[in-house]
């Protein structure tokens, strides 16, 4: 895998933790930049053991891209309402406030990678939540989170 790549899928991966963090607190979204230099900072030693599973070698320098970070935040800071409007709406018998806490916070990253991040196709949006959800969330997650995604989908186009 290419450092692109895995520099891609760790920062998407660090960012659902800092926004299932936001969630579980509930906390708000003041200054982002600060927000996620902390986030990383606090995280360091995590992040460096994610880099070394998924690339099998030891690494000596990593990086997240803050760049992807901010715009998340920024996203769910200005627009966290109309992402939960549209989970709620195509969640069917489910609402934000009762589903699983990391199911959100990777369907709000991902809603957020498809209204803000045109470089990123929407395949590859719906593809890395679902990715995630099979590590971080029950055998169910992966499909009510494509289930839901794929109609946002939908929707947008």
């Amino acid at each position: 895998m290419n450092n692109y790549k895995t520099r891609k899928i760790i920062t998407r991966e660090f960012t659902m933790k800092l926004v299932y963090q936001l969630i579980i607190n509930n906390e708000n979204i003041d200054n982002v930049e600060i927000l996620a230099k902390k986030f990383i900072n606090d995280n360091e030693e995590y992040i460096a053991q994610r880099y070394n599973e998924i690339t099998k070698e030891q690494i000596d320098s990593y990086s997240l891209d803050l760049d992807y970070i901010k715009v998340i935040l920024n996203t769910i800071k200005f627009e966290d309402e109309k992402i939960c409007d549209l989970i709620n709406k195509h969640a069917k018998n489910w609402s934000v406030n009762r589903m699983p806490k990391v199911d959100l916070a990777i369907l709000k990253v991902a809603i957020c990678e498809i209204m803000k991040l045109d470089e990123i196709p929407f395949k590859v949006s719906i593809n890395e939540a679902i990715e995630l959800s099979k590590l971080y969330c029950d055998e169910k997650s992966h499909k009510f989170i494509n289930g839901i995604l794929g109609s946002i989908l939908n929707e947008f186009k």
